[in-house]
């Protein structure tokens, strides 16, 4: 920028002509903040280093005002990147301590209430089955036959037993849909419920 230019950045009080210098600077610096941030952090900080400018119009840069203006957007720009590294790491460790926590309160008294719940919502939704189609998943599932014996034992075919077996677990699905997380942490549930 040549030295005519630089001198109508400056009103006649000494203080930056922010409007000039916008029109200016707000896109390129827009442009390099986006090679450290998103979108929507760029204009932010771009916006940031506009808003600290008005703050301290008395500024007066005896060197490159473009050298000070690429400056202030990287470092915002970093400053926000090691923000959001904190954020992320500290995140982390809620997580896990929510975890950690998790694991302890399954792995107590708490765990057998659960199971014991989600061993009556199974053992009800089983019995809710129709009868063919509850004898083939018992079984199945409880019993550890295979689809040749079932399929032998009643006196069907072996897509009878499979079709069986999946409307079954279909409608088991869709009644204990509000259970199925929990049933990942309780697969033993699946082991006993028949009785």
């Amino acid at each position: 920028m040549n030295a005519s230019r630089n001198k109508q950045l400056y009103l006649d009080n000494g203080h930056l002509n922010l409007s000039l210098l916008f029109q200016e600077y707000s896109q390129p610096l827009f442009y390099y903040a986006l090679k450290f941030v998103d979108q929507e952090v760029a204009k932010d900080v771009v916006q940031d280093v506009f808003f600290k400018l008005w703050e301290d119009q008395s500024l007066n840069v005896s060197s490159s005002l473009n050298g000070l203006l690429f400056t202030m957007v990287r470092n915002k720009c970093l400053q926000h990147l090691e923000k959001q590294k904190v954020r992320s790491r500290y995140q982390e460790e809620v997580v896990s301590q929510m975890r950690e926590d998790e694991i302890l309160f399954y792995s107590s008294g708490a765990s057998s209430l659960i199971e014991k719940e989600l061993q009556m919502q199974l053992q009800q939704a089983i019995e809710a089955l129709p009868e063919k189609c509850r004898e083939v998943f018992v079984m199945s599932r409880f019993q550890d036959k295979m689809h040749k014996e079932i399929a032998a034992e009643l006196g069907v075919s072996v897509k009878m037993v499979e079709k069986h077996i999946s409307k079954a677990l279909q409608i088991i699905r869709v009644q204990l849909k509000d259970y199925l997380p929990l049933l990942v942490l309780f697969p033993s549930c699946f082991s006993s419920s028949v009785k």
